[in-house]
């Protein structure tokens, strides 16, 4: 064996010792740190810095094991949960069991219940262990009992409803739901964000009295919803509520207005929600096939199909879909179709007995998994007796390929995609909520005043006004179109037309445009504004809440507030 060099041996001395002298200056800075200086640091640094927070969380956890704070260590276990939540399921289950473990005996209203808690969230991703997040959120919910935590406590429920009411249609899991909104209400005063939180439990009411076919009861509820959204000026909660109306429509046999409320909806579901899409297209294929439409049923039926396919996110429901789709093709006689389906209807089983087996209880199945086999393998006999074994499996061999291909083209072009939309909105200087103000707009501004039925005079003075309104930035306050036309002095019919003849787009659309461009422009040039959490860069923006905000931006840009933020941020970075 060759003996090192003394100069190698030297190299290496003198690594291993800067190395040790960067860690203890490390530790030593973050020594002077208070606890509660520490919480701010983790806190500050969670989203956008979070390597940093976990070497702020590290130090947090040891020195509290070093002080023998069962309440400090479980709180450093929550923090380095909290960080593993995206990243690694099974270090989060770890850290998790730490906190149980740590504080089993505490008497908090936070510990040991968020070990439960955060338990139970894991078990629950992509719902493979569905008894155990129930078993844990249950668990999470007998310690809150003893030592109450109302936000906490509410969000186990509805961890709770998300899982057997999605699932399962029973009288108890319908009581559990009423008995949710009644705790809602009753601790309204120590809930944040609570006309949020009581319009998604009325969505759930309203689901399941649909899951309890009580048809009548969940129209009630979605009315309801319907108003009281409108009342907290929440449209995109309307929205649920008149989807979920449309549901209940389908049950009562009224399939035309099943169909008018699921177009009505359809147009704001686009790129903000595929489970809610996904259901959209099910229920209007539904109707479609019940009033002997077929090729519209079908093609509904195959949009449902392809967002399942590209995001797996399982409901009971696909079952009944694909059988539509089989029987679909047995009319048409078209033999490879029938079996590429029956292929997937034999996979979607699978997953729903070993996943969700109390689902079978419930969903009437027009083809019991046995035949469907067996049924793929005499078409199969079918189609191999009229062609070779060898073009057969050629075909197989390159649609595989094909979908393979698909799939890397496709995820190629969504992340070429989002980062176009990035660099566009980079490169965007001026506002673009403006009127149109080429030579040619100009000339079909009279025309066009016209076609809106408004005075020219009139439109002059709102566009005047409506430009001091925008570089006010008042937008970024609560305000309804009522509000605006009483500001600008005039009446809101007139204001509507006007923003619709002249923007080419509804009031609110206008106003969310606005709030967008308000916040991409301050994000470029706030170094402050980009540290702010989502939800606080919404409500100064004037978004109700968080929900609303990321919905709107990305309709508006193609993308994401956190990646717009995330990318802003390397983007400077790399500057610097």
């Amino acid at each position: 064996m060759r003996q090192k060099s003394p100069y190698f041996l030297f190299l290496m001395l003198c690594f291993s010792l800067n190395t040790f002298l960067n860690a203890q200056t490390e530790n030593d800075s973050l020594a002077k740190y208070s606890y509660e200086e520490l919480h701010a640091l983790i806190d500050s640094t969670k989203y956008d810095k979070q390597e940093l927070s976990k070497l702020y969380t590290e130090e947090y956890l040891k020195r509290a094991k070093l002080d023998g704070n069962e309440i400090k260590i479980s709180r450093g276990y929550f923090y380095l949960t909290y960080y593993y939540y995206d990243k690694n399921i099974l270090l989060g289950l770890k850290y998790a069991d730490s906190i149980i473990d740590t504080c089993k005996d505490c008497r908090h209203n936070k510990y040991p219940a968020l070990g439960y808690y955060f338990k139970g969230y894991f078990y629950s991703l992509d719902g493979l262990t569905n008894t155990l997040a129930l078993n844990n959120f249950l668990k999470a919910l007998k310690v809150l009992s003893k030592n109450r935590n109302v936000e906490l406590e509410l969000d186990t429920r509805n961890a709770i409803i998300s899982i057997q009411g999605n699932w399962s249609a029973n009288e108890e899991t319908l009581d559990f739901i009423k008995e949710d909104l009644e705790f809602l209400i009753t601790n309204k005063e120590n809930i944040q964000d609570f006309k949020i939180k009581y319009l998604y439990a009325l969505g759930n009411l309203c689901k399941g009295y649909i899951k309890n076919k009580k048809y009548n009861e969940s129209l009630k509820i979605s009315k309801q919803g319907i108003q009281e959204s409108l009342i907290f000026k929440d449209t995109l909660e309307s929205y649920d509520f008149t989807s979920l109306a449309g549901q209940t429509q389908y049950y009562l046999g009224n399939y035309q207005a099943a169909i008018d409320s699921s177009l009505k909806v359809l147009p704001h579901l686009i790129k903000i929600d595929d489970r809610d899409l996904v259901m959209e297209y099910y229920y209007l294929a539904k109707s479609y096939n019940k009033l002997k439409q077929p090729e519209k049923a079908q093609f509904h039926f195959l949009k449902t199909d392809s967002i399942y396919q590209a995001t797996k996110d399982i409901f009971p429901e696909m079952r009944n879909v694909y059988e539509h789709i089989i029987e679909y093709y047995k009319s048409k006689n078209d033999v490879e179709n029938q079996i590429k389906y029956y292929d997937r209807l034999i996979e979607t089983d699978k997953i729903i007995d070993s996943t969700y087996t109390y689902v079978t209880e419930t969903v009437n199945k027009k083809f019991d998994t046995p035949q469907a086999i067996a049924e793929r393998a005499r078409l199969l006999e079918e189609a191999q007796a009229k062609e070779n074994s060898w073009k057969y499996r050629f075909g197989a061999i390159s649609g595989i390929l094909l979908i393979i291909l698909g799939i890397l083209i496709a995820a190629f072009r969504r992340q070429k995609y989002y980062k176009k939309r990035f660099e566009n909105l980079m490169n965007v200087e001026q506002p673009q909520n403006t009127p149109k103000k080429s030579a040619e707009a100009l000339e079909a501004r009279k025309t066009q005043t016209k076609e809106i039925d408004v005075p020219q005079e009139i439109v002059e003075n709102i566009l005047t006004q409506l430009q001091k309104f925008e570089a006010s930035q008042k937008f970024t306050k609560q305000i309804s179109l009522a509000d605006l036309a009483k500001k600008l002095k005039t009446n809101p019919k007139y204001l509507s037309k006007v923003i619709n003849g002249h923007y080419e787009k509804n009031f609110s659309s206008y106003m969310n445009e606005l709030r967008i461009e308000y916040v991409i422009s301050k994000l470029k040039t706030d170094s402050k504004f980009r540290n702010y959490t989502i939800k606080a860069i919404g409500k100064e923006a004037g978004f109700g809440n968080t929900e609303s905000f990321s919905k709107a931006f990305h309709k508006i840009t193609g993308i994401k507030p956190s990646y717009f933020i995330n990318q802003l941020q390397k983007r400077l970075e790399s500057k610097d």
